[in-house]
């Protein structure tokens, strides 16, 4: 985990800026319209980063009244984040050690992050105890194809393991979760969904 704190603390400054912010939002989009949010919500960004997803959450879903959530481990990330949302509840925490109350959230997304964990089955634990019944779970991932992911998770620091959508697809089994959906979002981003 020390490793993913040093790695995001460095690139923080740079994350919303060039090509990388323009995709990021085409995939956010994407993303929020296929969680099909409902009003007044509780949303949590687990691994929110600077805040792009959440900051998009209250703008598209405004009509919705969205109470959002973010954690993250890298305090640069957290910093640009507050600045840009007055309004969120952010909180300097991993998906493994969190400190919700239970059944608490509507909605819980993991974007970019889940390969960064440092432990899978304890984030999938908790993500089930404080995801509200009918909540979900939504996860989305890089996906290289087999031999892109496995050079992928050699070369980015702090990724702990590249997840296929057959793993994917245990995992949310194993923790309980139903009606689990596996979606293409992005050339290169996919998306699986479960409700609890």
């Amino acid at each position: 985990m020390q490793k993913n704190k040093e790695f995001f603390n460095k690139i923080a400054k740079y994350y919303d800026k060039g090509i990388f912010k323009n995709w990021n939002k085409k995939v956010n989009k994407k993303i929020i319209e296929t969680a099909n949010i409902k009003k007044n919500s509780k949303i949590l960004d687990a691994g929110c980063g600077t805040g792009n997803l959440l900051m998009l959450l209250q703008d598209l879903e405004k009509k919705k009244n969205p109470k959002v959530y973010g954690i993250d481990i890298s305090e640069k990330m957290l910093k640009i984040a507050k600045a840009k949302l007055k309004t969120a509840d952010l909180r300097l925490q991993s998906a493994e050690n969190m400190n919700f109350k239970s059944n608490y959230f509507n909605y819980i997304f993991s974007v970019d992050t889940f390969h960064h964990y440092s432990n899978y089955d304890l984030a999938m634990r908790n993500f089930y105890r404080i995801l509200k019944k009918n909540g979900k779970l939504i996860v989305v991932e890089l996906n290289f194809g087999f031999i892109g992911n496995k050079i992928f998770h050699l070369i980015e620091p702090g990724n702990n393991k590249m997840h296929s959508k057959k793993e994917f697809k245990k995992l949310f089994q194993l923790y309980n979760f139903k009606r689990i959906k596996y979606k293409k979002v992005s050339l290169l981003n996919v998306l699986t969904i479960g409700k609890k």
